[in-house]
């Protein structure tokens, strides 16, 4: 009992030195990071897990390691090509690279811990480092207050004792503080402040990318406007690509960073009308003799006349002046109080503890950075900077937001590009619509061939036999009477199971949801449902909806390894939403020709979409959405 109070000042003087290696490790990270080296980026992670050992061994606090499992090495398609999403590998060493990228950027252990990093040398190391300095400061008050030895000795002795009394509770405390980050995810009010602050840096860190991707956004713009000019106007095609790549990818990023979605506004790929009968393709007023230079020509004028390509350009030229001016507020204000005002104040009360000065005038090379150390007390210095970065924090989320929804306004489709792809859409649902009801029609046909005909033609054929039979051998006639009787029952059974697969009974007597609730007991998993449901949607989209479910589990008994699925139904904002949850090993694409595509095209009749995010590893979750009215 006594060991812990003893060993209490030395332990948190330990966790306190590997709590300052959080600058080397964010070096590594930032270095990894920018120069692509994985190994690098993924070094702290080691000596965290030994601070987590630690920690939860000295503080009696347990944290685990949070991280998610690595990928596991990528298996080749049947035509031996590697594919990770849209794209195809020959070799497994580029895919496994950008797979082990994607693991771990996108693993939320890897954010709470670099928000551990900038957080844990101002705050944490606090706990673990007074123990040690109550104990310092007991053992030396005395040579440094001298003149009154009946209070100083007693307040020494006392400040001391309060060190090693207080150690493991104090101790304890770094440990719950370190668990609120470094342990995996626990909803608390605590953890919810941090992901709050950690949000508002993150932001305040796009925001700064956003200033700084001013410079090839407007070297783009300059690019597309030098290749207007006729003498350069061959390479215009080129440098719109190119323009064109960047912008989606900006789209694509903006989604990701502030959830609002811009979709690609462009015009579809021209098509090359049929030749003439001279072998000629006329576009215009002009005839071409090969079909590359009639293509390039129609690519000209459709970029010409498509308003994307001149608004994409327009957002080339003014973002870069816009994104500097929503991001000067909140970077200059986090930056400069939080690096300057807190962790100057962190770094420079350590060296007060061997150098003797009271204000940040003792040294010039702080109050040149950050001059208003010069002007305000040690001790008011944090209370800045912590006012000061959470501010930014808090400015930086609207003003992200913001520059999204400027994005948004000039880079997302015109009314006449949606109307367009409506349109396009609609011709597209229409034919998957009539494939769809076509193979139907061919599976019902072959079901009754191969069924219920066949059972009916057996069936007809004895009694065709009875009737010969009865009259000569009326036993034999009465045994075959009741082989007939079975196979008429069986004849009755398939049909049964052919119309519940055409319109379940369950489904049209009592409703999606308690047919929902009907493959959840059917289905081999443990299924969780949670259904709320105020009405029924009409007739075909319940039909769409339980068709998708039933698909959706069996896919994932099939192939997601998974041991518990949750089913969450419910109607908002005038659309049925069913989210399907699993536990399964995840890599679910609907790009690789599963069942997923086949649900896409069943919603899609209805304007419904499906949305599936499968990490490796798991979970997945698979989201429908159909447009519809309920009845009640």
């Amino acid at each position: 009992m006594f060991g812990r109070h003893l060993w209490a000042p030395l332990r948190g003087l330990v966790l306190f030195g590997l709590g300052l290696t959080a600058g080397p490790m964010l070096a590594a990270v930032g270095l990894g990071t920018l120069f692509g080296i994985q190994s690098l980026a993924q070094w702290y992670r080691d000596p965290l897990n030994v601070y987590r050992t630690l920690a939860g061994r000295w503080c009696g606090v347990d944290i685990p390691v949070p991280y998610q499992p690595p990928p596991p090495p990528p298996e080749p398609e049947p035509d031996g090509w590697y594919r990770y999403k849209n794209r195809l590998y020959l070799t497994p060493k580029k895919l496994s690279y950008e797979r082990r990228w994607d693991w771990l950027v996108k693993d939320p252990a890897t954010s709470r811990d670099i928000l551990w990093m900038l957080i844990n040398p101002v705050a944490g190391s606090i706990t673990a480092l007074l123990p040690l300095t109550l104990v310092v400061v007991g053992a030396t008050s005395p040579w440094y207050w001298p003149g009154h030895p009946g209070i100083t000795i007693p307040v020494a002795v006392a400040t001391g004792l309060a060190g090693f009394g207080f150690g493991p509770v104090l101790l304890h405390l770094h440990g719950r503080w370190t668990c609120q980050l470094l342990a995996s995810a626990a909803d608390s009010g605590i953890r919810r402040a941090l992901i709050w602050i950690g949000r508002g840096g993150l932001a305040t860190w796009r925001l700064a990318l956003t200033a700084g991707l001013a410079v090839a956004e407007l070297a783009a713009a300059l690019m597309h406007v030098l290749a207007m000019v006729p003498i350069l106007l061959w390479a215009w095609p080129t440098v719109l690509v190119a323009g064109r790549q960047l912008t989606s990818w900006r789209r694509q990023q903006i989604q990701e960073w502030t959830g609002i979605r811009i979709d690609r506004p462009y015009l579809p790929e021209p098509v090359l009308p049929p030749p003439r009968p001279d072998g000629t393709y006329q576009i215009g007023r002009t005839l071409y003799r090969t079909p590359e230079m009639a293509l390039r020509s129609l690519r000209y004028r459709q970029n010409a006349r498509d308003l994307a390509t001149w608004r994409d350009l327009l957002w080339l030229l003014l973002d870069p002046v816009v994104g500097v001016l929503l991001a000067a507020v909140p970077v200059l204000v986090t930056g400069y109080c939080f690096f300057g005002l807190i962790w100057s104040w962190a770094w420079a009360s350590l060296l007060q503890l061997f150098v003797d000065f009271h204000t940040f005038e003792s040294w010039p090379l702080l109050t040149r950075g950050v001059p208003v150390l010069g002007e305000y007390p040690i001790v008011t210095a944090p209370l800045i900077g912590v006012v000061g970065t959470l501010t930014g924090c808090l400015l930086a989320l609207p003003l992200l937001r913001l520059h999204g929804l400027w994005s948004w306004l000039l880079l997302g489709p015109t009314k006449s590009a949606l109307l367009g792809r409506r349109v396009d859409q609609l011709t597209e649902t229409r034919m998957e619509a009539r494939e769809t009801l076509s193979s139907e029609l061919r599976r019902i046909e072959r079901d009754l061939h191969d069924g219920a005909q066949a059972q009916w033609v057996a069936m007809g054929m004895k009694l065709g036999a009875i009737e010969a039979l009865i009259e000569r051998d009326p036993a034999a006639a009465k045994t075959m009477v009741g082989t007939a009787r079975e196979a008429s029952a069986k004849a009755l059974i398939e049909l049964r199971h052919l119309i519940r697969g055409i319109n379940p009974p369950v489904l049209a007597e009592r409703g999606i949801a308690d047919a929902i609730r009907g493959l959840a007991l059917d289905s081999p998993l443990s299924v969780g449902l949670r259904i709320e449901l105020p009405g029924r949607p009409e007739r075909p989209v319940e039909s769409a909806a339980y068709f998708a479910v039933s698909e959706l589990l069996t896919n994932v008994s099939k192939h997601a390894d998974a041991g518990r699925v949750h089913i969450d139904v419910r109607y908002t904002a005038n659309q049925l939403r069913i989210a399907l949850t699993d536990d399964g090993v995840g890599g679910a694409d609907p790009a690789k020709g599963s069942g997923l595509r086949g649900i896409q095209r069943r919603l899609a009749t209805f304007d419904g979409s499906l949305a599936v995010h499968s990490p490796l590893g798991g979970p997945t979750t698979v989201t429908l959405e159909i447009p519809c009215v309920l009845s009640s």
